[in-house]
């Protein structure tokens, strides 16, 4: 058995029910809801409680466990500078235990019945014709949700690699990274699909794995070691390895939670796309601010409101969804931005359909 599991995070959740409300507004969930319930100190306080067995499990309890959307926006490290994996941890793991304790989670059912229809995937797997090269000591990983969403930046992506000698030892045929296992409590499965995945590019013998998307880059290294996986390649992140993008155009730059929380990219990203002033607009939001300029008119930072859950919510609450959307795309209006740069891919799609008024481009399509 693994070691992440919640008796081993005791002291995790006992500092994470401790009430801190400060980051209270900023909590997606709550901002949708206005039910301190749905503030991680509170629902985990409920979960505690049931594991300790002072209360019985019921559907309640389950329900608002399983209804975040494991942003990691609005949690106690943002105010306090702790450690920015803790609560995310203790969800996960509170989630795993409500279902070993008998919770029948309707997130659950619909996920497995997902995975049946798509033979392990959550969509169909697709391909990129990108560089190929039998010797090269680099494989590229391509997941599900950049195959589908960037599928016309494949050719610029084309155009980058061969202008700068890249090419992979393997074919770019799209992965299920699998980040709904542990979303959803499943973590010995999620545990055993990653190992799967990280086996099959050790066996290539790469020495390195280029990913395009955060989440990748996240669980191939910082969630991989939580589960004592070491992978025998280095991951690259895309992003990581780019000149910066010069822009023209009063630009809106949306990074992601897996970006922001997850890997703490902001830095990277606000020098990956310089802004022509760093000058803040003196009315603007204290931690996330827009800026003066015709670039890039927003500070990335850990406080830029996530536009959903960055995987696939099943059985969801369309209400708290839809509340959390348009609060982060409000703020998007506020910038009067005409163009909005795009690092996560599932809300690419979600932005160019709100954003009709606007250019909604991926980041693929701005590397030179």
């Amino acid at each position: 058995m693994i070691k992440y599991r919640l008796e081993n995070y005791e002291e995790t959740l006992n500092h994470q029910v401790i009430h801190m409300d400060q980051a209270v507004c900023y909590c997606p969930e709550f901002r949708a809801t206005r039910m301190m319930h749905h503030y991680p100190s509170r629902r985990l306080q409920l979960a505690r409680a049931v594991w300790k067995d002072e209360l019985p499990i019921s559907d309640y309890i389950g329900e608002i466990n399983f209804a975040g959307i494991l942003s990691r926006q609005g949690e106690r490290w943002q105010n306090f500078g702790e450690c920015a994996e803790d609560g995310t941890d203790a969800t996960i793991l509170c989630r795993q235990m409500l279902l070993e304790k008998g919770y029948d989670a309707p997130q659950v059912k619909e996920f497995k019945k997902a995975l049946e229809i798509h033979a392990n995937h959550l969509s169909d797997s697709i391909a990129w014709k990108l560089p190929m090269d039998q010797v090269s000591d680099m494989a590229i990983l391509l997941d599900d949700e950049t195959a589908h969403c960037g599928k016309e930046s494949e050719k610029n992506l084309n155009v980058y690699l061969k202008a700068h000698k890249i090419a992979f030892s393997n074919e770019a045929k799209s992965e299920y990274l699998g980040f709904e296992y542990f979303a959803y409590g499943l973590v010995e499965e999620g545990a055993a699909h990653l190992k799967r995945l990280i086996q099959k590019y050790e066996d290539l013998g790469a020495k390195k794995v280029m990913v395009l998307s955060a989440k990748a880059a996240y669980l191939l290294t910082k969630f991989a070691e939580k589960l004592d996986m070491k992978t025998a390649f280095e991951v690259i992140y895309l992003p990581e390895i780019l000149e910066p993008i010069r822009e023209k155009e009063k630009m809106y730059v949306y990074a992601g939670s897996f970006n922001l929380r997850y890997l703490l990219n902001g830095n990277l990203l606000n020098q990956l796309i310089p802004g022509d002033s760093e000058e803040q607009i003196p009315n603007s939001q204290e931690f996330i601010p827009l800026l003066k300029g015709d670039a890039r008119v927003n500070e990335l930072t850990i406080w830029q409101k996530p536009i959903g859950a960055e995987y696939c919510l099943f059985a969801k609450n369309q209400k708290m969804e839809q509340a959390v959307r348009e609060d982060a795309c409000a703020d998007i209006q506020k910038s009067k931005a005409e163009k909005i740069l795009v690092f996560e891919p599932t809300a690419y799609q979600t932005l160019k359909n709100i954003f009709k008024d606007k250019k909604v481009v991926y980041y693929l399509e701005e590397m030179k």
